[in-house]
């Protein structure tokens, strides 16, 4: 009788033990993904299957807990399918909450445009994604002035200028029947948010026009692939300007001629165009796509140093800088340039 007794007390023990872990981790631990991301809640799923996808993507600490407290709740066959705003950072009880009573967010277009993506290519994207791609370049290439009136950082924007540098990069949810207006907006609003305070002072500090400085983030988005570079890279463009050299950027000719290439051919520098660099001194007309934070960042506050030159080695892919145009020509032969 006493063993039976001793047993059953141990098994009482075990189960208040694990109520009361379930019921402290379901409050104090979270998943591993703090960002908000959209989920969707599958038609039919299941408690267990949800908290199996939850746990795979990082919004619950475990599916069991998640599991345990849908059962404690009696919730489990309340489930509402749907898309939802999530983050790993809510608790179990507020996930649960929230895919339970069917507060889900509007089924809204998901699109990502890439840092340094022209208004042709954003446009395109936009297409293909069912939203007015075509009408939003007409816009983005010649805004009207009610648009330019909203924003304070259009100001130094020449009279015939696009959009070009402005629109931030980023993942935007459009509504299916959103307007080019109302896309363009989204993206110059982001702008705004990302030019804080900081910046803005750093700006009015460099002694440039923020059309200067975006025209040179844009630049420097595609010569440079790391913020150490980006800085770097800017400082040689800053003083190239100061003293009249040419930028010679290869980005501005392939912008020129549509092109990807790592290295330009001599047909493709002999353009005439005023956003070619290897023939025309300073920063070309306007900027060449729409360029990150931390390319616009590098173009405000460049890294101070003494070279002039840079190149992407074909046999490292490490960009090797140089003091003068001699030891840039040697190294471009070291460098199987």
């Amino acid at each position: 009788m006493r063993i039976f007794l001793y047993i059953a007390s141990i098994f009482s023990l075990a189960v208040v033990a694990f109520f009361a872990f379930g019921l402290y981790a379901t409050d104090h631990f979270t998943g591993a993904q703090k960002s908000e991301q959209r989920f969707e809640v599958r038609q039919g799923e299941d408690a267990f299957a949800l908290g199996t996808r939850l746990e795979e993507s990082g919004l619950v600490f475990s599916r069991f807990t998640f599991l345990w407290y849908l059962v404690h709740e009696e919730k489990t066959r309340q489930i509402i399918a749907g898309t939802y705003l999530l983050s790993g950072a809510l608790t179990v009880p507020e996930i649960a909450h929230i895919v339970t009573s069917g507060q889900t967010v509007s089924r809204d277009i998901k699109v990502t445009f890439p840092e340094g993506w022209t208004i042709e290519k954003m446009a395109e994207r936009l297409t293909k994604s069912n939203l007015p791609g075509k009408e939003f370049s007409a816009l983005a290439e010649k805004p009207s002035a009610e648009l330019k009136k909203k924003y304070d950082f259009l100001t130094t924007l020449p009279t015939t200028a696009s959009l070009e540098g402005y629109l931030f990069p980023d993942t935007y949810f459009f509504a299916p029947d959103a307007s080019a207006e109302d896309i363009l907006t989204s993206m110059l609003d982001t702008f705004g948010k990302k030019l804080d305070a900081t910046l803005r002072l750093g700006v009015e500090q460099s002694g440039r026009s923020l059309y200067q400085l975006v025209t040179m983030a844009s630049i420097i988005e595609e010569e440079g692939r790391t913020k150490e570079e980006r800085d770097m890279i800017s400082d040689v463009f800053w003083k190239r300007i100061a003293i009249g050299q040419p930028l010679q950027s290869d980005a501005t000719v392939n912008y020129v001629h549509g092109t990807t290439n790592l290295q330009p051919t001599f047909k493709d520098i002999d353009s005439d165009s005023p956003y070619n660099t290897y023939k025309h001194a300073g920063l070309p007309p306007g900027p060449i796509s729409n360029p990150s934070l931390m390319s616009l960042r590098a173009s405000i506050y460049p890294k101070a140093n003494p070279f002039f030159y840079f190149l992407v080695s074909a046999k490292t892919k490490q960009t090797v800088y140089s003091e003068t145009f001699e030891e840039h020509v040697r190294n471009r032969s070291l460098h199987g340039l």
